[in-house]
């Protein structure tokens, strides 16, 4: 309809010339001068000045006739006229002559009126068009002032209901194979509800790519029944964006001119809305940068300072050891140190190097593992002169991993435990279910300070460490363990222990034993 009007009023512009000229030799045949665009109102009264002469003529025609037509056996001269066939013949001509002459003039009328009347639908379509491009204009303005998706929705859905002098109505984006209210005027309930592409009105609208006018009373079991209401789609190249509802009220009945103007309004809302989800995806991309960069940053500093110790120790033990003669005593503690900070390097760079692994993979090969016999094996080596580590597990043990993951994993749990903790450190291993699926629970406890609960999220983070921690690390060694856990299926999180201290806590997927036999 809108482009129904559009040709209209371009039709009208080409022949706007030749419109005034019919109208001044309409008017100037049936004898309204002084006019250059003439008014119905002037036809209507021209119409009534017509048909008035004409039955004034043939009211005195009659009467004349009549009192022509009366008289006695006397038969005078204008009696002689009237009954002449000449007399009778003109009578008739004349006569004839008044019909045709208000006939012509009532078809001349008639035609002026149509071409008022089609000036007054076109200049009311006209009027309606320049409504209807001034919204688009305020709204292209206020669109492009803000570019914060949940805004431009709103500014959409006002200026839509503006448009249509509609009372209520919502937007509803594509959300996979869903669309879910994002924006909504009139009913408030409906925001973030979701309806299923291919059901409903709204879901038809989206699967068909096709606007929708609806007439009648429709869902009256829904909280706001409406009498008329528009559904049109948002696409935007191609791309199904979500859809647009308007709803009128009882006074309010739309039409195919309404469904039309909003779905021309529809073709430049989807382009405001892809520039503002270009928009939104484009900051998220800079705030990802952003902190990426910092973590770089973070990464760059924290692993210079914690290789700037021991290779500072290193060396200078070295050169010690190069320049002077020292009891064999102070020899070998130099020595020894030179081993320690040699093993705390090695360690960093091995925490680096497995980072980066469990950054580049989803997943590892898992297969199942006697538990009991890795948990011994990490006890064993992490164990000694100044470390107490209590393992209390039962034989048979077996879950589903990855042998050296799990050591890892252990070693890290039991070094982070005297490291934060110090004292005597426990670990336990017991089997359960969770959720109707068998499991088995490694509790690695300590005595130290515990963690706080507002912490316990953020130490398995990147280089995140406790507020209490005060020894030396980059703060990988719990970002390895939820890393490699995760990816064996399993969950790690933190507790407080009983009677003081920290519980981090691994749950593995238990495999029975007869599932493990080759």
């Amino acid at each position: 309809m809108a482009l129904a009007v559009d040709d209209k009023m371009a039709t009208l512009a080409w022949q706007h010339p030749s419109l005034d000229e019919e109208f001044e030799v309409t008017a100037r045949i049936v004898g309204i001068r002084g006019f250059t665009s003439p008014s119905l109102e002037a036809v209507e009264r021209r119409r009534s000045e017509l048909w008035t002469i004409a039955f004034l003529a043939i009211c005195v025609l009659a009467v004349g006739m009549m009192l022509l037509s009366i008289g006695g056996e006397t038969v005078g001269p204008a009696q002689r006229i009237t009954r002449m066939p000449a007399f009778r013949i003109a009578l008739l001509v004349s006569t004839l002559g008044l019909a045709l002459y208000v006939l012509e003039k009532e078809r001349n009328l008639r035609h002026l009126t149509r071409l008022l009347m089609d000036e007054r639908i076109l200049t009311a379509a006209l009027s309606n068009r320049l409504k209807e491009l001034a919204t688009l204009c305020e709204v292209g303005k206020a669109v492009n002032s803000v570019l914060a998706l949940e805004d431009v929705l709103d500014i959409i859905l006002s200026s839509a209901l503006e448009l249509l002098e509609g009372r209520s109505g919502s937007i509803m984006l594509a959300d996979g194979d869903e669309l879910e209210v994002l924006s909504e005027h009139g009913n408030e309930a409906a925001r973030h509800a979701r309806v299923r592409i291919g059901e409903g009105v709204a879901g038809q609208v989206a699967a068909r790519r096709e606007p929708l006018l609806i007439s009648g009373r429709v869902g009256e079991e829904r909280d706001v029944p409406v009498a008329s209401a528009v559904c049109v789609p948002l696409i935007n190249r191609g791309e199904l964006l979500g859809v647009l509802n308007v709803n009128g009220g009882d006074d309010r009945a739309f039409t195919e001119y309404d469904l039309r103007a909003l779905s021309l309004f529809a073709d430049h809302a989807a382009i405001s809305i892809a520039n503002s989800r270009l928009y939104e995806a484009e900051r998220s991309h800079v705030a990802e940068l952003m902190e990426l960069d910092r973590m770089k940053s973070d990464f760059v500093a924290t692993v210079s300072h914690e290789l700037r110790t021991p290779l500072t120790s290193i060396l200078g033990c070295a050169k010690t050891l190069q320049r002077r003669e020292l009891p064999e005593k102070i020899e070998r503690e130099f020595v020894e140190m030179i081993e320690r900070q040699g093993t705390r390097l090695l360690h960093l760079v091995e925490d680096i190097m497995q980072v980066q692994r469990t950054v580049s993979t989803d997943s590892v090969l898992c297969r199942p593992v006697d538990l009991s016999a890795c948990l011994e094996e990490v006890v064993r080596v992490q164990a000694g002169a100044e470390r107490h580590v209590s393992l209390y597990a039962p034989r048979g043990l077996v879950v589903s991993g990855e042998p050296d993951a799990l050591q890892r994993v252990f070693t890290n749990l039991i070094d982070n435990a005297f490291s934060h903790g110090g004292g005597e450190v426990e670990v336990e291993a017991v089997a359960g279910e969770v959720d109707g699926q068998h499991v088995i629970e490694v509790a690695v406890l300590d005595r130290g300070p515990g963690i706080p609960a507002e912490d316990r999220e953020s130490v398995f983070e990147r280089f995140k460490r406790g507020r209490e921690a005060f020894s030396p690390g980059m703060g990988l060694g719990l970002y390895l363990v939820r890393s490699l856990v995760e990816v064996q299926g399993g969950r790690v999180w933190v507790t407080d222990r009983a009677g003081g201290g920290a519980a981090f806590r691994v749950a593995l997927c238990a495999v029975r034993t007869d599932e493990a036999r080759p």
